[in-house]
């Protein structure tokens, strides 16, 4: 990929001096041609249209070659990168993978297009897709879309954000979001960025001491320190950009604020704080690069993946896309809990501890006698005294 980017940076700036030169020369002619037109009302000199047309061809000619030129160094990068991005995605397609999932899968459009505001779209694909959409849901999605506008707009409008928190409040705090606080301090930072700073003091009093003060619910926790760090603003108010806190004015804390607002309100609706379409797209994209290359190695050396909607290698991906904090047992699928921990064996593979227990009983293909068994991930052999308890 670096290399692809910096091909491609390079590419740009030939485009960009491509472009100067061949303007350049155009407006050259422009000028000789002017020149020759001015003298036609006059005494026209042959030297002066001769010189218009030599003028006139070297553009024209300077123009070819640059566009050639571009053209060129285009046609090499698209074939670079075909040669970076040259999967053979036959050897991981499965059509018949959402055969007995069309309903679920067309759910989860639906309801990416209400999270995206795209209502026209939803409705659309509900009727062609035969699917029911609940007024309610509809209703709600569009109250959360016309709060995020507003928190996105030009008027960083939170009005209707501040509204919706205060009202859920409860809510929220049983769920350890704290939004309110969040959309407050960005109230507090608009107003002494718009050069308020009586009105940022008065609304700190007012608002502030909830989330600090002895008033503070015990289900809250204490935003003293940021709270204390922010009062420190008033002594920079007149040069903020040149102030401790200039990172705090950027226009990323709009977009961010937003994204805040629609995961608090979906958590509330029993959804999920990111699109589960979004997040499965790109997790598959970041994931098939890698399975493309482990299913060819496979395919070469003629082995096969024996473990079924199982990948063979593990994929990294982001925090943004890691939701389980807990260990997931890959024999039974199920979450470890403190009765049924994560067990790690001497060759170093994880299952949950009744996983475990079935293979030292038996249970599972693989088991041998005295209490021994085989990991169901390497021929590493084990038993129930060996394993050990793993804390994550």
């Amino acid at each position: 990929m670096d290399s692809l980017i910096r091909d491609c940076n390079k590419l740009a700036k030939h485009q960009s001096a491509s472009t100067q030169k061949a303007l350049a020369s155009i407006d050259a002619a422009i000028v000789q041609l002017e020149t020759a037109r001015a003298g036609l009302s006059g005494n026209t000199r042959t030297d002066d249209i001769s010189r218009a047309k030599a003028q006139v061809e070297r553009a024209q000619s300077l123009v070819s070659e640059q566009t050639k030129e571009l053209y060129t160094n285009v046609a090499k990068y698209g074939k670079h990168v075909e040669k970076v991005f040259k999967l053979d995605l036959g050897v991981v397609a499965e059509s018949q993978a959402f055969e007995d999932k069309r309903s679920v899968l067309a759910q989860a459009i639906l309801l990416h297009f209400l999270r995206e505001g795209d209502f026209e779209a939803a409705a659309s694909f509900a009727r062609e897709a035969q699917l029911e959409l609940p007024h309610e849901t509809q209703v709600q999605f569009e109250e959360m879309y016309r709060t995020v506008s507003a928190v996105r707009g030009a008027m960083h409008d939170l009005t209707a954000a501040l509204e919706w928190a205060v009202e859920h409040r409860e809510a929220l705090e049983a769920h350890g979001i704290l939004l309110e606080f969040s959309l407050h301090r960005l109230r507090f930072l608009q107003l002494v960025e718009h050069g308020s700073a009586s009105k940022a003091l008065a609304y700190a009093r007012q608002w502030f001491p909830r989330f600090g003060g002895a008033s503070r619910p015990e289900a809250v926790p204490s935003q003293l320190d940021e709270i204390e760090h922010l009062m420190g603003i008033f002594i920079y108010a007149r040069r903020l950009s040149e102030s401790p806190y200039a990172m705090l004015f950027t226009e990323r804390r709009w977009e961010d604020g937003a994204h805040a607002f629609a995961s608090a309100f979906c958590t509330l609706l029993g959804l999920s704080s990111a699109s589960p379409l979004s997040v499965t797209i790109g997790a598959g994209a970041r994931a098939l690069p890698i399975v493309c290359k482990v299913s060819g190695l496979l395919r070469d050396k003629k082995v096969e993946w024996s473990q079924q909607n199982e990948l063979a290698v593990e994929v990294p991906l982001p925090d943004d896309m890691r939701f389980h904090s807990v260990f997931a047992c890959p024999v039974s699928k199920e979450q470890a809990t403190a009765e049924n921990p994560p067990m790690m064996m001497p060759c170093g593979h994880v299952v949950c501890k009744a996983s475990l227990d079935k293979l030292a009983r038996g249970v599972r293909p693989g088991a041998v006698a005295l209490g021994r068994f085989k990991c169901p991930y390497c021929p590493g052999m084990s038993s129930l005294t060996d394993a050990k308890r793993v804390y994550f």
